[in-house]
């Protein structure tokens, strides 16, 4: 299945694009799709947190991606 995957701040800068499509294996889950794209951007994989949105939400690692999903990730985020 095709999904939309999009990279917000740094990892936009890591991946060189806003968004791409993906083929993945339906059924995927969140943390499928993160070790996923962490296979494919080395300077993602070496960050140890990694933060995924699904349709605008965070979600649980468990939860399955539907086609059609918009996926989004973004680095941890600290301020004050």
């Amino acid at each position: 299945m095709k999904i939309k995957v999009k990279y917000y701040a740094s990892f936009r800068d890591m991946t060189g694009k806003n968004e791409e499509v993906l083929e993945v294996k339906d059924g995927i889950t969140v943390k499928g799709i993160r070790d996923h794209v962490r296979g494919i951007y080395e300077k993602i994989a070496q960050k140890e947190q990694v933060l995924v949105a699904v349709n605008g939400t965070f979600t649980q690692l468990d939860e399955v991606i539907k086609e059609g999903d918009d996926v989004a990730f973004f680095p941890p985020v600290s301020g004050g």
